[in-house]
């Protein structure tokens, strides 16, 4: 009877540890994670044997619905396949920076390297933890001659600046659409004076005030800037290193400003909030460590 016993034991101990063996590991459903890699190979089954069917690029979040072993199945937009879980990680492209301790609000513009007027346009906020929680992923334009360093920004350059800067007024040629920094409404009158011999280069004027200090200087009232916020580039106003950088209205390349649609400016501006510190940084994705 003993014998008899133990052997149906022994019989249901293996059956339950072979269904168990072969039932794959479940990820929690819905983890959202971020690529690593420079680019990653998106395939069919979970192994280097199967069909590549898409890829996707570093800092790309996708959703992650279940893990068998070293892969990890995902969603990315309306495509779901297999992807080696050794470059995802929980951690989005904010985690780690260096420079924004004292930031409760960012939003980062990047580009695949210098010479592109493409850009990815991501915003975040710190939770009661501290930790940056994605608010906004899109897409939009910089310069006409992508990114440029300071050194090498010049008047008329139709290039954007690199670096991390504060958030200055924000602006639009109609009433307050909801933001809660400083907003002032163009007028007709209102000029950006960009000429590096004025005392008044890089600043906001009013044309019949001023006229005569300066050679040159930007109509404020028109379509592109219907909305939008002064990134605060050279406020130090050194003659000829660039002028009138700011956060607009844009469906293509720039004269250095950045720029997406009119929807997710306005977002944006609602979403900002003065008491939270926002900061905008634009980069090169791959000189993000520098932050």
């Amino acid at each position: 009877m003993f014998k008899k016993g133990l052997a149906i034991f022994v019989a249901m101990f293996v059956l339950c540890t072979g269904f168990f063996a072969l039932k794959p590991v479940q990820a929690a459903t819905n983890v959202t994670k971020y690529v690593t890699a420079t680019t990653l190979n998106v395939r069919s089954g979970p192994g280097t044997t199967y069909k590549i069917i898409t890829t996707v690029k570093k800092y790309q979040a996708v959703t992650v619905s279940e893990t068998r072993g070293t892969w990890d199945k995902i969603t990315v937009g309306s495509t779901t396949g297999w992807a080696s879980n050794q470059y995802l990680t929980t951690k989005n492209m904010a985690e780690g920076l260096k420079t924004v301790g004292t930031n409760k609000q960012l939003i980062l513009v990047t580009a695949n390297g210098y010479n592109t007027s493409s850009a990815e346009i991501r915003t975040f906020e710190r939770n009661s933890l501290g930790k940056w929680v994605p608010v906004l992923t899109t897409t939009g334009y910089i310069g006409k001659y992508g990114f440029a360093t300071y050194t090498n920004m010049r008047e008329g350059g139709k290039r954007s600046p690199i670096g991390k800067y504060s958030i200055g007024t924000t602006f639009g040629r109609y009433a307050n659409p909801g933001t809660k920094m400083p907003y002032r409404k163009i007028t007709s009158d209102d000029v950006w004076v960009d000429d590096p011999t004025s005392k008044l280069y890089n600043t906001w004027q009013s044309r019949s005030k001023t006229q005569g200090q300066w050679n040159s200087a930007e109509n404020m009232n028109i379509a592109a800037y219907t909305y939008g916020f002064v990134i605060n580039y050279n406020t130090q106003r050194t003659p000829y290193k660039g002028s009138a950088i700011f956060f607009h209205i844009g469906s293509g390349y720039t004269l250095g400003c950045t720029a997406t649609s009119q929807t997710n400016v306005v977002n944006i501006l609602k979403w900002l909030d003065p008491t939270k510190n926002p900061v905008i940084i634009q980069t090169p994705i791959d000189e993000l460590y520098k932050y």
